[in-house]
Protein backbone atom coordinates (compact mmCIF):
# COMPACT_ATOMS: atom_id res chain seq x y z
CA UNK A 1 0.00 0.00 0.00
CA UNK A 2 1.10 3.55 -1.01
CA UNK A 3 1.63 6.60 1.46
CA UNK A 4 -1.74 8.25 -0.05
CA UNK A 5 -3.76 4.90 -0.04
CA UNK A 6 -2.78 4.98 3.92
CA UNK A 7 -3.73 8.67 4.61
CA UNK A 8 -7.24 7.91 2.76
CA UNK A 9 -7.77 4.86 4.43
CA UNK A 10 -7.04 6.82 7.85
CA UNK A 11 -9.13 9.68 6.76
CA UNK A 12 -12.17 7.65 6.54
CA UNK A 13 -11.72 5.77 9.49
CA UNK A 14 -11.57 9.51 10.98
CA UNK A 15 -14.67 10.47 9.51
CA UNK A 16 -16.58 7.97 11.08
CA UNK A 17 -15.82 9.22 14.24
CA UNK A 18 -16.74 12.85 13.61
CA UNK A 19 -12.94 12.93 13.96
CA UNK A 20 -11.98 12.37 16.93
CA UNK A 21 -10.47 9.29 18.31
CA UNK A 22 -12.30 7.07 20.97
CA UNK A 23 -11.71 3.55 23.04
CA UNK A 24 -13.87 1.42 24.50
CA UNK A 25 -12.99 1.84 27.92
CA UNK A 26 -13.96 5.58 27.67
CA UNK A 27 -17.59 4.40 27.21
CA UNK A 28 -19.82 3.47 30.02
CA UNK A 29 -22.26 0.38 30.27
CA UNK A 30 -25.78 1.64 31.17
CA UNK A 31 -26.60 0.54 34.89
CA UNK A 32 -28.77 -2.61 35.33
CA UNK A 33 -30.95 -0.94 38.43
CA UNK A 34 -30.00 2.66 38.54
CA UNK A 35 -30.67 4.02 42.34
CA UNK A 36 -33.19 6.39 42.30
CA UNK A 37 -32.44 9.24 44.08
CA UNK A 38 -36.16 10.80 44.76
CA UNK A 39 -39.09 10.14 43.58
CA UNK A 40 -40.88 9.37 46.18
CA UNK A 41 -43.18 12.09 47.63
CA UNK A 42 -41.19 14.48 50.47
CA UNK A 43 -44.41 13.37 52.99
CA UNK A 44 -43.18 9.55 53.62
CA UNK A 45 -39.42 9.61 55.22
CA UNK A 46 -37.25 6.72 54.53
CA UNK A 47 -38.07 3.69 57.98
CA UNK A 48 -35.57 4.58 60.34
CA UNK A 49 -32.92 2.00 60.70
CA UNK A 50 -33.47 -0.18 64.03
CA UNK A 51 -30.46 -0.67 66.47
CA UNK A 52 -31.01 -3.58 68.17
CA UNK A 53 -28.51 -3.09 70.84
CA UNK A 54 -30.09 -0.33 71.87
CA UNK A 55 -33.75 -1.39 71.78
CA UNK A 56 -32.68 -4.60 73.64
CA UNK A 57 -31.21 -2.75 76.34
CA UNK A 58 -33.85 -0.65 76.82
CA UNK A 59 -35.52 -3.68 77.79
CA UNK A 60 -33.20 -5.07 80.41
CA UNK A 61 -29.27 -3.75 80.30
CA UNK A 62 -28.80 -7.27 81.13
CA UNK A 63 -29.49 -9.39 78.00
CA UNK A 64 -25.87 -10.42 76.31
CA UNK A 65 -25.54 -9.50 72.88
CA UNK A 66 -22.19 -11.13 71.06
CA UNK A 67 -20.06 -8.63 70.22
CA UNK A 68 -18.77 -9.81 66.57
CA UNK A 69 -22.78 -10.38 65.60
CA UNK A 70 -24.59 -7.54 63.40
CA UNK A 71 -28.40 -6.52 63.57
CA UNK A 72 -29.86 -7.65 59.49
CA UNK A 73 -32.61 -5.93 58.76
CA UNK A 74 -33.20 -8.53 55.40
CA UNK A 75 -32.99 -11.57 58.14
CA UNK A 76 -34.90 -9.62 60.61
CA UNK A 77 -38.07 -9.02 58.20
CA UNK A 78 -37.63 -12.96 57.27
CA UNK A 79 -37.94 -14.01 60.53
CA UNK A 80 -40.26 -11.69 61.64
CA UNK A 81 -43.55 -13.87 59.94
CA UNK A 82 -42.36 -16.75 60.99
CA UNK A 83 -42.28 -15.04 65.18
CA UNK A 84 -45.53 -13.66 64.79
CA UNK A 85 -47.11 -16.94 63.46
CA UNK A 86 -45.68 -19.06 66.24
CA UNK A 87 -45.40 -16.36 69.37
CA UNK A 88 -48.75 -14.03 68.68
CA UNK A 89 -48.46 -10.63 66.50
CA UNK A 90 -47.12 -8.63 69.04
CA UNK A 91 -44.10 -10.55 69.38
CA UNK A 92 -40.94 -8.85 67.85
CA UNK A 93 -37.59 -10.23 67.02
CA UNK A 94 -34.23 -8.18 66.58
CA UNK A 95 -31.86 -11.11 64.18
CA UNK A 96 -28.01 -10.70 64.52
CA UNK A 97 -26.11 -12.51 62.45
CA UNK A 98 -22.17 -13.61 62.56
CA UNK A 99 -19.36 -15.42 60.75
CA UNK A 100 -17.86 -16.92 63.45
CA UNK A 101 -18.37 -20.20 64.37
CA UNK A 102 -21.25 -21.49 66.41
CA UNK A 103 -19.27 -22.91 69.28
CA UNK A 104 -17.57 -19.43 69.57
CA UNK A 105 -21.31 -17.95 70.21
CA UNK A 106 -22.73 -21.26 72.35
CA UNK A 107 -19.56 -20.98 74.26
CA UNK A 108 -20.27 -17.04 75.14
CA UNK A 109 -23.77 -17.55 75.68
CA UNK A 110 -23.72 -20.66 78.21
CA UNK A 111 -20.63 -19.05 79.82
CA UNK A 112 -22.77 -15.72 80.45
CA UNK A 113 -25.54 -17.21 81.22
CA UNK A 114 -23.58 -19.70 83.89
CA UNK A 115 -23.84 -16.47 86.39
CA UNK A 116 -27.08 -16.82 86.96
CA UNK A 117 -28.01 -19.87 89.84
CA UNK A 118 -31.25 -20.51 87.67
CA UNK A 119 -29.21 -21.12 84.60
CA UNK A 120 -28.72 -25.05 84.22
CA UNK A 121 -25.53 -26.47 83.85
CA UNK A 122 -24.75 -26.92 79.90
CA UNK A 123 -21.20 -28.34 78.96
CA UNK A 124 -19.07 -25.27 77.48
CA UNK A 125 -19.03 -26.14 73.62
CA UNK A 126 -21.82 -28.11 71.95
CA UNK A 127 -22.36 -31.92 71.11
CA UNK A 128 -21.17 -32.49 67.93
CA UNK A 129 -24.02 -32.87 65.58
CA UNK A 130 -24.87 -32.55 62.19
CA UNK A 131 -27.19 -28.81 63.58
CA UNK A 132 -26.73 -27.02 66.31
CA UNK A 133 -29.38 -24.95 67.96
CA UNK A 134 -29.47 -23.33 71.26
CA UNK A 135 -32.76 -21.82 72.76
CA UNK A 136 -32.90 -20.19 76.10
CA UNK A 137 -36.07 -18.15 77.57
CA UNK A 138 -33.81 -15.42 78.96
CA UNK A 139 -36.50 -14.56 81.97
CA UNK A 140 -36.40 -17.73 83.52
CA UNK A 141 -32.60 -18.21 83.42
CA UNK A 142 -31.01 -14.80 84.35
CA UNK A 143 -32.92 -14.66 87.79
CA UNK A 144 -30.33 -14.95 90.63
CA UNK A 145 -26.86 -14.45 89.83
CA UNK A 146 -23.72 -15.39 91.89
CA UNK A 147 -22.56 -12.05 91.07
CA UNK A 148 -24.89 -8.96 92.28
CA UNK A 149 -26.23 -7.84 88.94
CA UNK A 150 -28.97 -6.66 86.87
CA UNK A 151 -31.41 -9.85 86.95
CA UNK A 152 -34.85 -9.85 84.73
CA UNK A 153 -38.50 -9.27 86.61
CA UNK A 154 -41.40 -11.38 86.13
CA UNK A 155 -43.07 -8.66 85.05
CA UNK A 156 -40.61 -7.87 81.91
CA UNK A 157 -40.86 -8.29 78.49
CA UNK A 158 -40.11 -12.05 77.77
CA UNK A 159 -37.33 -12.40 75.52
CA UNK A 160 -36.26 -15.89 74.10
CA UNK A 161 -33.07 -16.24 72.60
CA UNK A 162 -32.37 -18.86 69.66
CA UNK A 163 -28.68 -19.15 68.30
CA UNK A 164 -28.96 -21.34 65.12
CA UNK A 165 -25.53 -22.68 62.86
CA UNK A 166 -26.28 -22.17 59.83
CA UNK A 167 -25.09 -24.08 56.14
CA UNK A 168 -24.88 -20.59 54.53
CA UNK A 169 -23.31 -17.30 55.12
CA UNK A 170 -23.68 -16.09 57.71
CA UNK A 171 -22.77 -19.05 60.00
CA UNK A 172 -24.54 -17.98 63.22
CA UNK A 173 -28.00 -16.50 63.48
CA UNK A 174 -28.55 -14.81 66.63
CA UNK A 175 -32.47 -14.33 67.61
CA UNK A 176 -34.31 -12.43 70.84
CA UNK A 177 -37.97 -12.99 70.39
CA UNK A 178 -39.61 -10.71 72.72
CA UNK A 179 -43.31 -10.61 73.60
CA UNK A 180 -45.41 -9.11 75.95
CA UNK A 181 -45.14 -9.53 79.51
CA UNK A 182 -47.00 -12.57 80.45
CA UNK A 183 -50.09 -12.23 82.64
CA UNK A 184 -50.45 -13.65 85.98
CA UNK A 185 -52.46 -16.39 86.50
CA UNK A 186 -55.79 -15.14 87.71
CA UNK A 187 -57.61 -17.41 90.54
CA UNK A 188 -61.22 -18.12 89.70
CA UNK A 189 -63.40 -17.54 92.73
CA UNK A 190 -66.60 -19.19 92.76
CA UNK A 191 -68.86 -20.95 95.36
CA UNK A 192 -68.95 -24.11 96.50
CA UNK A 193 -71.67 -26.41 96.21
Amino acid sequence: MTCAALALTGALFAGCTGGTETSAAEEKAPQKNPIVTSSAPAESPAPPQTDARQQLKAINRAIPIYAGAKFRDDLTHRDAVMVRNQYGPQAEVYTLATDDSFPQVYHYYTTYLAQFRASPAKPPYPPDQDWRTLEVQLNQVMRDPFIPGDTFNTGDKQVTLQVVETEAEPKTVIRYIVTPPQASPQVAVGSSQ
